[in-house]
């Protein structure tokens, strides 16, 4: 949706932006929600970045998972006439792809003259059909084939659209594939019907075709020549891929404690959820472990492959001789990642797990500020958030929080993520506006008044409903938010506005640092 300002104001602004190490430049096309960019990675070369909202991509409870199970199928693909998925994940509430670019005229305008010589048609369809079979034998569809997505013609062609489709293609399948292979294979050959075997082909096709699958269209295909090939097997890479519950009571007051109660309706929502800052470059395979006998274990090397998995928050220590790796998932999928990433560098050190399961709700939050995490990670004095009584909590405990700002002053902005979806903002809130910390300096958060102590601003105590909630502290030069955000709000209009917040600080502005913790809260 537009929201006022010139064309030329809008692209100016599209150019500044930012997703993680990507640098958007020219937005080049749209499908639906998704909008594709021309855009820089870390290292300045180009890349095609297609991007979606969280929201938008989550409609559905399913439609996460099926984004990240469709992108990492993608990834593993290697075929001549296929642009290469570099990265794909979640950062900053946005889903994206990123691929090599797809340079050239595409195949429609290339059609819009005269046919395509005999040879450059069929060497066309040839590139074509075996890049979608080569697909679809990997488990991949693409959902929206068309000459548009077809860059150069005869043997230089490529098949651009693989990526986008883990982001707009829910509904892709097989047949739809086919459909479309079928009507792109009738516009090909147009012109070329006076060749008896091309209008025996045509004829099929128009009258429903008799072709199961792709790969059998594409052996039709190559027979008008005279000659077929045998279907290979699609070669892939190896990959790996990285991946996102209680109540609080609210009371506080200058001189007489208020009351209120935090529970957001309980439909659940599934617009929020899911992984990174960055997510998910496609790493390489994992070299063959060495001998136990190594006398280093790998931790450096573990917590840096961890680190890069958004919905998840684990350490990794030697203990007893062996390695221990404990911490909180958010979701299934993502304790699934650290056990896989753990086995392949174990590096033959005997290793064990203390994993607590978090919703996978979380991962949202999580993701959109996987940058900032990172960063305060590398710092020799972090911003620091804790739970003085954490982290498990029981019903009527309070929730008291102690703060440390990192080695420079920072304004904090501080959350409390739900089971039911809510976020309830404990910094600012409407009894105390004061964000400011100095550099190194500490603050807590939440005490109740005592005898010798009036009471000063908000505290707050476990209430239900109960389970493993977040907390979420973050930190930047300037407040986050112009005006402060209602105290409690759904999550999902908070991530949104959070993704926003974080685009579109200043370039030469501190890096946002951010802490995240779990807190276990029952009965």
């Amino acid at each position: 949706m537009r929201r006022g300002g010139t064309v030329t104001e809008s692209a100016t602004k599209e150019r500044e932006q930012r997703l993680g190490r990507y640098r958007l430049l020219d937005l080049i096309g749209r499908d639906g929600d998704a909008r594709l960019h021309r855009a820089l990675d870390a290292n300045g070369q180009a890349v095609e970045l297609w991007t979606v909202l969280l929201t938008r991509l989550c409609a559905d409870a399913a439609g996460l998972e099926r984004f990240r199970q469709m992108a990492t199928a993608a990834a593993r693909l290697s075929h001549p006439a296929i642009p290469t998925v570099l990265a794909s994940g979640e950062h900053a509430g946005t889903a994206f792809v990123a691929t090599t670019p797809a340079e050239g005229p595409t195949l429609a305008a290339r059609l819009e003259g005269d046919p395509l010589p005999w040879d450059e048609a069929v060497a066309t369809l040839d590139r074509v059909l075996d890049a979608l079979a080569a697909a679809h034998r990997a488990g991949v569809m693409h959902g929206a084939l068309t000459a548009g997505v077809v860059r150069h013609s005869g043997s230089a062609t490529v098949v651009s659209g693989f990526g986008r489709a883990a982001l707009t293609a829910a509904d892709a399948d097989r047949r739809g594939d086919l459909e479309a292979a079928a009507r792109l294979t009738e516009r090909v050959l147009a012109g070329h019907d006076e060749r008896p075997a091309v209008a025996a082909l045509l004829a099929d096709l128009r009258d429903g075709g008799t072709f199961p699958d792709v790969a059998s269209l594409h052996l039709a295909v190559s027979g008008l020549t005279g000659t077929s090939r045998p279907r290979a097997a699609a070669p892939v890479r190896s990959t790996r891929w990285p991946w996102w519950a209680g109540g609080v009571v609210l009371a506080g007051g200058l001189a007489a404690a208020a009351v209120i109660v935090v529970n957001a309706p309980s439909k659940p929502r599934t617009g929020t959820e899911g992984p990174t800052v960055e997510s998910a470059a496609i790493a390489p395979p994992a070299p063959p472990a060495p001998p136990a006998a190594s006398r280093q274990p790998p931790v450096a090397a573990m917590e840096k492959a961890l680190h890069a998995i958004p919905c998840a928050l684990v350490t990794v220590e030697k203990t007893g001789g062996r390695l221990l790796v404990a911490g909180t998932v958010a979701g299934e999928r993502a304790a699934t990642e650290v056990r896989e990433t753990v086995e392949g560098l174990a590096a033959g050190w005997d290793h064990g797990f203390d994993l607590a399961g978090a919703d996978a709700r979380f991962c949202a939050p999580l993701s959109s500020v996987a940058a900032a995490l990172d960063a305060n990670r590398g710092l020799e004095e972090p911003l620091a958030a804790s739970v003085l009584d954490g982290p498990d909590l029981s019903a009527g405990d309070p929730l008291v929080l102690e703060i440390r700002a990192p080695a420079r002053p920072v304004q904090l902005q501080v959350d409390y993520f739900t089971i039911d979806g809510s976020v309830v903002h404990l910094l600012p809130n409407p009894s105390d506006s004061g964000t400011a910390l100095a550099a190194g300096a500490s603050r807590r958060l939440g005490d109740k008044a005592g005898e010798d102590k009036p009471q000063s601003g908000r505290y707050w105590t476990i209430g239900p409903p109960f389970g493993t909630e977040m907390l979420l502290t973050i930190a930047t030069a300037a407040p986050l938010f112009p005006t402060p955000r209602p105290e409690q709000e759904p999550a999902a209009d908070y991530l949104a506005a959070l993704t926003d917040a974080l685009a579109t600080l200043p370039d030469d502005a501190p890096a946002p640092l951010a802490d995240a913790r779990f807190i276990a809260t029952g009965p």
